[in-house]
């Protein structure tokens, strides 16, 4: 077992030029969509922990706090933020799987990133998958969109992505794509739309479309356990909020009309519509108050 940088590496050997998949909480993690698709991952592979890292250097505490939590026989528990890998042998497919889950730092993201493409590049994999989720004009009523992107043309021939052309500010996930593009890792993105006023915890519908656009990728379908039940769970609570508040029903209808467009619907009228703002606080409040209920 090896440590640097906060980094602590146990030995996996003989992973058949694995898969990885990333995913972070923070920027690019919409409703905790992507870190929910890699926990669902690791559940539904049995897939072993080989990688943790001391969140000490990597944080400001004050902004990404640790959580205080009663465990099971009663007694208080403190969860860090947590960065860890994990590996899963598929012996009906050609590659193995690796998948890493973790937090986006505040800190040190150029070491952090080294570190991490040095681990993931001892496994020699096949290709890299990193995750997204971000807020789009997507109604809840359809279809999420996923979409794919890679800067490499024959991985965009191979999995039908466009391409990359993004400019701008980035997050650890770009930081990490340059980083392991220097050790000639194959790299591709995946990015589920997720309907922009529902910026809640979770958003299982998003997660179950991505977790389906995995499979070309992995090589096998991933089990998809109890999803269509927590969809129908929170479909029906998104409906009553939509039910209840006649503005709320508006936008959806908007956001149905314009679906598929690249671009934010807007009210014909001049401003009949409420803002999207506005939609976001009145779901989120309702929602949050379901739960409680």
């Amino acid at each position: 077992m090896a440590c640097v940088d906060g980094f602590t590496v146990s030995e996996v050997s003989g992973l058949r030029s694995p898969v990885v998949i990333m995913a972070f909480t923070g920027w690019s993690d919409t409703g905790t969509v992507t870190t929910d698709v890699a926990s669902h991952l690791i559940e539904a592979f049995d897939a072993e922990r080989f990688l943790t890292v001391d969140p000490e250097d990597y944080y400001v505490f004050t902004d990404t706090r640790p959580h205080v939590r009663i465990d099971e026989d009663g007694v208080r528990a403190l969860d860090w933020p947590d960065n860890e890998g994990f590996a899963a042998r598929l012996p009906d497919n050609d590659h193995d799987l690796v998948i890493v889950r973790g937090v986006e730092p505040n800190l040190r993201w150029r070491t952090f990133s080294e570190r991490l493409s040095d681990v993931v590049a001892t496994f020699e994999p096949s290709l890299v998958c990193t995750l997204v989720a971000r807020p789009a004009a997507t109604p809840h009523t359809r279809p999420i969109p996923v979409t794919g992107s890679s800067a490499d043309p024959r991985l965009s021939a191979k999995y039908g992505l466009g391409r990359s052309l993004y400019q701008g500010p980035t997050g650890i996930l770009g930081v990490l794509h340059d980083s392991l593009r220097r050790r000639g890792a194959g790299l591709i993105s995946l990015a589920a739309g997720v309907p922009h006023y529902l910026n809640v915890e979770e958003n299982p519908a998003a997660t179950l479309a991505l977790l389906r656009a995995l499979q070309p990728v992995i090589g096998v379908a991933p089990p998809e356990g109890d999803f269509e039940d927590e969809i129908e769970r929170f479909t029906s609570r998104v409906e009553e909020a939509s039910r209840g508040d006649t503005q709320i029903g508006e936008y959806v209808r908007t956001l149905e009309e314009h679906y598929g467009e690249d671009r934010e619907p807007e009210a014909e009228s001049g401003g009949d519509l409420p803002s999207a703002d506005d939609i976001l606080r009145d779901v989120e409040d309702f929602l949050r108050g379901s739960n409680d209920r």
